[in-house]
Parts: C-alpha cells; sequence; structure tokens
C-alpha cells in the first residue's frame, strides 16, 4: 500500500499489476477465513470534542472508544452460537495510553463480580493480548480491513455519509458479498451519540470514570 518512494523492499520494486495481483489473492484468502468483518471509523478531531465525562467513561483515545463498539458488534454477532473469543490487538509498549485504555476495559469487563457482559463478549480472564503482526498473521488481515476503512472515511468525512462508489477496489473486494458489519461516526453521529448518553444521564443512570483525565 506505500507509496514506491517510501522504499518499502521488496514491495517498492513492484508493479501495479503485480501489486493488484497479489492483493487480490490476500482478499480472497482473507474472505474464505473469516467469520465476520468488523469496523469502526472515527476521526479524532470528533471524539477529541466530546465532552469530558463521556470520554471519561469510553475513553479519551478514539482507538479506545473504536475498539468498544466494535466489541458491541461482536456480542451481537456471536449472541446466537456463543462461540468464545480471544481479543487480540496490534502491539502497543506498555506505557502507552492506548494499552492502557484497552487493558482498562477489559480488566473491568473480566473483574466484575457477575460475568453476564463478559459472557456477552465470549470473553474469560486474560482473554486478551497484545501480539506483533509480523509473527502473530491473522493481524495483518485485520490490518488490511483498517487500512481501506481509514483510507475510505477521508474521502466520506466531507459527505457526512457513505458512498459506496468511492470505495477502493481493494475495499470492494473485502466488503462486496460478504458479512461485514462497518461503522463511519460523522459528526451527526457522533452529536447523536452525546445526546442519546444526555438522556440516560437524566434518567438517573451514571457512567462511572474509567479512564483518568489527560
Amino acid at each position: 500500500m506505500a507509496p514506491p518512494s517510501q522504499g518499502k523492499k521488496p514491495w517498492c520494486d513492484w508493479d501495479n499489476t503485480k501489486k493488484d495481483h497479489v492483493y487480490e489473492r490476500l482478499g480472497k484468502i482473507i474472505n474464505r477465513n473469516k467469520r465476520i468483518g468488523i469496523g469502526v471509523a472515527i476521526p479524532k478531531t470528533l471524539w477529541d470534542e466530546v465532552p469530558d465525562w463521556i470520554r471519561g467513561h469510553y475513553g479519551y483515545q478514539h482507538y479506545t472508544f473504536a475498539v468498544r463498539m466494535c466489541m458491541n458488534a461482536i456480542r451481537k454477532w456471536r449472541a446466537p452460537s456463543k462461540l468464545p473469543v480471544r481479543y487480540t490487538f496490534d502491539w502497543e509498549m506498555q506505557h502507552t495510553e492506548k494499552r492502557k485504555e484497552i487493558t482498562t476495559l477489559l480488566d473491568v469487563i473480566t473483574g466484575q463480580n457477575d460475568q453476564e457482559v463478559a459472557n456477552m463478549l465470549g470473553l474469560e480472564p486474560s482473554g486478551y493480548g497484545f501480539e506483533h503482526k509480523e509473527k502473530f498473521k491473522p493481524l495483518q488481515a485485520a490490518d488490511i480491513l483498517a487500512w481501506q476503512i481509514r483510507s475510505y472515511m477521508r474521502k466520506i468525512w466531507p459527505l457526512g455519509g457513505e458512498d459506496v462508489s468511492l470505495c477502493h477496489p481493494g475495499f470492494e473486494l473485502l466488503r462486496k458479498d460478504q458479512s461485514m458489519d462497518l461503522g463511519f461516526f460523522t459528526r451527526e453521529n457522533i452529536d447523536t451519540f452525546v445526546r442519546d448518553r444526555e438522556s440516560v444521564l437524566a434518567q438517573g443512570y451514571p457512567f462511572p470514570r474509567l479512564y483518568a483525565r489527560k
């Protein structure tokens, strides 16, 4: 995916025909071996504008919020089957805010007295980890989907909604006639999300703070 000017050997020396051929093969391998494709995109600038009490509950990192939305989609998808799930994330050093927030979230879920939420997610204690995608191959499939979602989000963000005609052929390969659950948060979506949470708060349901103010 990187432009040739970045010098990513040996791929920077491939012509577009070879790149397209290899990518198509990879895409078909992913499609054959996945259960479902799930992804969420949210611009950091939009999430940074959300009220502090919401970010204190859902995560100051927009990445954390996206993970929570993906986990919600996983919960809905796995409900009929009750399949166990291991959650694997791309490698982050332990001191990074991204890893701290994800670890806090999953430790809270698995550490509850009642395991209702953990059971809905198929998540067991220590049922998650951080791996290097160079060694943990399934992460490379997730990385391909994430790259395509990010690229597409940049195209549709100014439009305020989806326009599938703007899908890169590589993204279309992963989406067309495939089981997918994708979410793209525009400003309108985020404003609706905030209003909904304010309504719930007004009814007396608190949003416990999980993360410290940054």
